[in-house]
């Protein structure tokens, strides 16, 4: 239970948030691969589904992935809370292991397929026209030789802009120390997201995306596209 008792004080903490919450955004994609800081996660297109609701600055969003021919799935809990131009999230990753038998509620430590993190960003921010964002794991990430906890950090940079009317966001990613990502100080991630909205109605739009992704670190080089449902950001 101690594994995940940060998280919900941080839920209980923000809870009075829930008086008044609304739906902020919905989306259901389908991508071609999902890559994750550098790495791909399953062998097949993934279905995503996404939605969250907010209230003031406290937000919560529930994020899922699931392939195609069931070679992977997941699940992401996100409460966060903005403060100025920085926004503070922990992260529940839920990852059950293909054909073993999983249970969401199962906490129990070395059982468990829950991983959380604790996230800093200036992602919502206004006043830097680069972005970046530093998470660390500090429950699920166990050094399997020591036992302990790894705490593996993950710190990204971007620097979206638009041209042609097409949003770009150039990204690089590095790990600072052995952990998760790789087995020292690394560039893990690195590329570039085109995207663009197809108005479809009123309320909805056609969200459309292409990744370059490169991973020195490992050396694997990536190409995805994926589209979807989403709603409407205009009043």
């Amino acid at each position: 239970m101690n594994r995940i008792l940060i998280f919900f004080v941080f839920f209980v903490l923000s809870s009075s948030a829930f008086a008044q919450l609304s739906i902020s955004e919905a989306e259901i994609t389908l991508q071609s691969r999902h890559i994750w800081r550098g790495t791909k996660l399953g062998d097949a297109p993934m279905i995503e589904p996404s939605i969250t609701v907010s209230n003031g600055n406290f937000s919560f969003n529930v994020w899922a992935a699931k392939s195609l021919n069931n070679s992977y799935s997941e699940i992401d809990l996100t409460p966060s809370y903005q403060i100025g131009e920085l926004t503070v999230s922990l992260l529940d990753y839920y990852v059950p292991e293909i054909g073993e038998g999983n249970s969401y509620l199962n906490l129990k430590k070395g059982e468990s397929c829950h991983t959380l993190e604790f996230m800093l960003d200036n992602y919502s921010g206004e006043k830097s026209r680069l972005k970046w964002m530093i998470g660390t794991f500090f429950a699920g990430d166990q050094n399997e030789e020591t036992g302990h906890t790894f705490f593996s950090t993950y710190v990204e940079f971007k620097y979206p802009f638009s041209f042609l009317k097409i949003d770009a966001e150039p990204f690089v990613g590095l790990t600072p120390f052995k952990g998760y990502y790789a087995d020292k100080f690394a560039f893990i991630n690195s590329g570039l997201v085109l995207s663009k909205e197809i108005k479809i109605s009123k309320k909805l739009v056609c969200p459309l995306n292409l990744t370059y992704t490169y991973n020195p670190y490992a050396d694997h080089h990536f190409l995805t596209f994926g589209f979807g449902l989403a709603l409407s950001s205009e009043e």
